[in-house]
């Protein structure tokens, strides 16, 4: 098998670099290697979007929480509906403002917008998350499946580095265009191939057996059930939850979390880059809600039956290669392409937005085209390094680096809502929450506890505890914190630069949310869906049709009533997608804006630097000595 799958997966190589060639050839300008002349065709934003989320979820680590947790983990393939929600509600509006006010990266929308340094450092050092230590894990994911799929012949850290080269290459040729159509082209490799497995899986190999008695979770786990509202228990580590930890609040909160890949530094530049059509609207309901959220939903369960009834995801490959070395082969490339999306997407967005916020800002300022293109290939060099190192060296170190990439940026909402709707929201508002939010994300994830109590002492509690994800335990009081600062400095010196921001959106493209009573039913049916999709009435999903209170008797409908309970509200959240996407304009892109604006320095002269920038008077200092 070790010949085969090195022979495809060379392929994929091969047309990874021809899609690179291609995107390097129509490169207009030297600067359009960063941003692609922001203007990347639809159908990237349409498979790229679902691609990225599949790999933002690790679908090797999902099949294989499936198949240890069962359908209460399922749950998670529910809430991806949720990063359709937050793109819909804020990608539209931060590619308007990006064209509104030709800045190319939320950081420095961000940083313009709300006139702070501090959210500029937020924005790199969450930058940082997701172009080192998740790319990393992703990267040694790979590594450790080429590594168990061949039996050894290629080691975990040789693939790593293969994988790494080859990638780096297609980047440094094809620039960010070029990255964009590979991460595309794999997003549909993966989304086909995890199609066809699920068929494949349920007819050929498991003849169907996934039936009402669940998957074959471990001892103590509740295989079709949730397992309760919420638990009080101390956390991950400190105390053993009854029945498995994926309550409705550990979903709900889960769900919270995977919002941040919509609001994260790449997902967001991803779209200010794109061409202004329906893209936006016709990626986030038919392909994230829709085909991503879909095939979890009703293929996850079927390929996790079979892992955990065969002993695991090893013995599930040979088992597959019994059969057919071809599909064996497939099912190893659908779980890289997955990895491979997240280290290419991920380290690339990185590098170019650490040239145009970094390196053109603060090192080299007042770069030519040419000096930017060649600063953005070596700090793809640094980064693509940086990674292979990690990935190889210290896994377990990008691995609990990587834990609070989503979490922290989920807390990135309210400043994303402020900038796109509600302009009374402050700056002093946003960087309270930020910071009281982060401190809760830090000390409920791995990151926080194992630091602090080498360092000081234990504490009573572990990670998630009363089995709420960190993003919840961060997001709740950093919106109360944002809320109750903001209601007393909305009027501060800053609200001029936030209205003047607010005042062209409604010139440009003013929202249409119709009367009152649309506008009402609209979020009450959204609320309404995230109450018993994710949240505690989907605690009634459990026994709703086995045992429905209107038959008064137990019936049999043939699988889980939670799956069908699962399967009925991904349909319904598709539709409230849609409602809100096309029939409320909220994704689609009527004219383009017809003027521009100036978000000037009002409050903080460090914001907006007229002088030589303070890193670059540091290394002229450093270097004169």
């Amino acid at each position: 098998m070790t010949p085969l799958l090195v022979s495809i997966l060379a392929i994929v190589a091969v047309f990874g670099l021809y899609l690179a060639t291609i995107s390097g050839r129509h490169t207009q300008q030297a600067s359009d290697f960063v941003d692609g002349g922001q203007s990347l065709p639809p159908w990237v934003i349409i498979f790229a979007g679902a691609g990225i989320t599949l790999a933002s979820l690790s679908l090797s680590d999902h099949l294989v929480l499936l198949s240890t947790f069962g359908l209460q983990y399922n749950q998670i393939a529910v809430g991806i509906i949720c990063v359709a929600l937050v793109a819909t509600l804020t990608q539209k509006r931060l590619w308007l403002a990006s064209r509104l006010t030709s800045l190319r990266t939320l950081g420095d929308l961000l940083g313009d917008y709300f006139g702070s340094t501090t959210l500029r450092i937020f924005m790199l050092v969450l930058l940082f998350l997701f172009t080192i230590p998740f790319a990393a894990m992703a990267l040694s994911q790979a590594g450790e499946l080429v590594d168990a799929s061949t039996a050894g012949d290629i080691p975990s850290g040789l693939a790593i580095w293969a994988i790494a080269f080859a990638l780096f290459v297609c980047s440094v040729i094809g620039g960010w265009r070029g990255t964009a159509y590979f991460v595309a082209a794999q997003s549909l490799l993966a989304l086909a191939l995890l199609l066809f497995f699920g068929g494949f899986t349920g007819f050929t190999v498991g003849k169907l057996a996934f039936t009402a008695g669940g998957i074959a979770t471990t001892g103590g786990v509740l295989p079709d059930m949730i397992p309760g509202v919420i638990q009080f228990t101390a956390g991950i580590g400190k105390e053993l939850p009854i029945g498995g930890i994926w309550t409705t609040f550990a979903g709900l909160t889960f769900a919270l979390s995977l919002g941040g890949i919509a609001i994260s530094p790449g997902f967001s530049f991803l779209g200010m880059t794109s061409k202004p059509h329906r893209g936006f609207a016709f990626g986030q309901v038919w392909m994230i809600a829709g085909v991503a959220a879909g095939a979890l939903i009703l293929v996850g369960p079927i390929l996790a039956g079979e892992i955990a009834a065969g002993g695991g995801l090893a013995a599930f490959t040979t088992r597959l290669a019994s059969l057919d070395q071809m599909v064996a082969v497939g099912f190893i490339v659908l779980l890289v392409a997955a990895s491979q999306i997240a280290v290419a997407f991920f380290a690339g967005s990185g590098a170019s937005i650490c040239t145009l916020e970094l390196t053109s800002r603060y090192i080299v300022p007042g770069m030519d085209q040419r000096t930017m293109r060649f600063a953005a290939r070596v700090t793809l060099a640094l980064v693509y390094g940086a990674v292979a190192i990690a990935a190889s060296y210290a896994p377990l170190g990008a691995t609990i680096f990587s834990s609070l990439t989503l979490s922290l940026s989920v807390q990135l909402l309210p400043a994303v809502l402020g900038l796109c709707w509600v302009r009374w929201i402050s700056r002093s508002g946003v960087l309270t929450g930020l910071i009281v939010g982060g401190l809760f994300v830090v000390f409920t994830e791995s990151f926080g506890l194992v630091l602090f109590e080498r360092l000081f002492i234990d504490l009573p509690w572990g990670r998630w505890p009363l089995s709420v994800h960190s993003a919840g335990w961060g997001l709740i009081p950093n919106f109360a914190a944002c809320l109750l600062v903001s209601l007393f400095t909305r009027s501060g010196a800053e609200r001029d630069r936030r209205d003047r921001l607010h005042d062209a959106f409604e010139k440009s493209q003013p929202a249409r949310n119709g009367n009152p009573a649309a506008t009402t039913a609209k979020w009450s049916l959204t609320l309404l869906w995230a109450f018993f999709a994710l949240g505690p009435g989907a605690i009634l999903g459990n026994k709703f049709f086995s045992e429905p209170i209107f038959a008064g008797a137990v019936v049999a409908p043939g699988v889980p009533s939670l799956l069908i309970w699962q399967v009925l509200f991904w349909f319904v959240g598709v539709f409230i997608v849609w409602w809100l996407a096309y029939q409320g304009r909220l994704s689609v892109i009527d004219q383009l804006p017809r003027h521009q604006i100036n978000l000037m320095p009002d409050v903080n002269p460090l914001f907006e630097p007229t002088t030589t920038p303070w890193i670059a008077r540091l290394l002229d200092r450093v270097t004169g000595r």
